[in-house]
């Protein structure tokens, strides 16, 4: 195990599964020895190499031709008749919680001194002025009272992504949407830490129905908060690295989205949220604001943004509601080419396991030189492998073979693979 890290560049260790025989128990398909660990732990990571894995076998959505669906409007739309009228299809109110007594809502964009040092970034409404948009266009914030009358006013339904989100009527509950740096020695962060742990902990018993010992604060800052990747500045409005995008509805922390900033990606990691606010759909609302962070994103950064939704499985129900995204696309594990996924599902009807791609590109296979070339940490010391095989044998052949097959070469040769 590597007990130290490198400066700027990325450390892994490879699980090797064939170390593995027996499996553990899935969540997804709820077999009692289906899931077997098969994958990288990263001491750190840079963004762009973690980009590079995504592109590796990972999920992506086009966010700058996002078609949205009725189900996601309607979703919307319950959202910002909640935030006008207060009225619910349950016909039941929210109590407000009081604001905490450090408010995250405080904007530094909006007082105009952004810091990318800091990761934090959020806009704070005055009453009767409705959504505002700061101006790096991250964080949002509802606010007013007459949001009746305004409804009586509207002549028209938004049609976009954006006009749902960031229409300009006053509200009689306020939306606070804050992007911070997920950091435990932040203390931005770690002001909120325990009060994000409550509402992890209530979503994870009432709608996993885990145990209080599975959601302890160590679980939780080890699962959803201590991050490899290297925080550094790009083009982006933030700088790259692990956030939480917080969601505040009249000061009360409803919900959290862990995402990852990378070059030309946020990566969806985890969402949770306050089960009281079940009628909400906060899932998907979450999603349709990352999407629209992402497309954010590519317009400030002028190039293609893509957002990262992870593993798909079609045979799962807990995973096959990321293809009702669109545009989505698939990676072939043989070519790693992305194909649109509505091209990819009459294949995974009929097999679980299929080559995606139809062009005929060639099955991607690394070969010698590439193997000689793979990076590795050995007893301190940086080498390429050729080198650690012909100090210490071929007896690591093996798993530097499945590492370099899965990580490929453009990161093998950048990445620190500990030996």
């Amino acid at each position: 195990s590597c007990m130290f890290t490198v400066a700027m560049q990325s450390v892994v260790e490879y699980v090797n599964p064939g170390e593995q025989r027996s499996g553990h128990r899935c969540g997804y398909c709820k077999s009692s020895d289906g899931r077997i660990n098969n994958g990288m732990s990263a001491t750190t990571m840079t963004c762009q190499d973690y980009q590079d894995l995504i592109e590796r076998g990972w999920r992506r959505c086009d966010s700058d031709h996002f078609q949205l669906s009725k189900s996601q409007a309607k979703v919307l739309k319950r959202m910002r008749n909640y935030l006008l009228t207060g009225s619910t299809r349950k016909g039941r109110e929210i109590e407000p919680a009081q604001p905490s007594r450090r408010s995250v809502g405080t904007a530094l964009c909006a007082a105009g001194s952004a810091k990318l040092s800091t990761g934090k970034l959020a806009a704070e409404g005055k009453s009767g002025t409705g959504t505002e948009l700061n101006r790096c266009g991250i964080a949002t914030t509802c606010s007013g009272q007459d949001g009746e009358e305004k409804v009586k006013k509207r002549t028209q339904e938004p049609k976009s992504l954006e006009d749902f989100m960031f229409g300009g009527q006053s509200m009689a509950h306020k939306l606070t949407v804050t992007l911070i740096a997920s950091d435990i020695t932040n203390p931005d962060f770690a002001a909120v830490f325990k009060e994000e742990h409550r509402v992890y902990e209530k979503y994870q018993m009432h709608v996993h129905h885990d145990p209080p010992g599975k959601c302890t604060e160590r679980q939780f800052q080890r699962f959803l908060v201590d991050s490899p990747l290297i925080r550094c500045k790009s083009k982006a409005p933030v700088a790259l690295g692990s956030y939480h995008q917080q969601y505040r509805i009249d000061g009360r922390l409803v919900g959290v989205g862990v995402i990852d900033v990378l070059p030309n990606y946020v990566s969806s990691v985890y969402f949770f949220y306050d089960p009281e606010y079940e009628f909400l759909s906060l899932g998907v609302y979450s999603a349709l604001r990352e999407i629209a962070l992402t497309r954010q994103m590519s317009k400030q950064c002028t190039e293609a943004w893509f957002y990262c939704m992870g593993y798909y499985i079609h045979t799962c129900q807990k995973m096959k509601y990321k293809g009702q995204y669109h545009p989505s696309y698939l990676l072939c594990p043989e070519t790693y080419q992305w194909v649109p996924i509505k091209d990819c599902i009459p294949k995974l009807e009929v097999a679980k396991y299929s080559r995606l791609s139809s062009s005929d590109s060639d099955v991607l296979v690394e070969t010698e030189e590439e193997l000689s070339n793979v990076l590795v940490l050995a007893r301190g010391t940086a080498m390429p492998y050729k080198e650690y095989e012909y100090r210490y044998g071929p007896k690591q052949r093996h798993l530097v073979q499945e590492y370099l097959l899965l990580a490929g070469s453009k990161v093998a040769k950048k990445m620190l693979l500990c030996l």
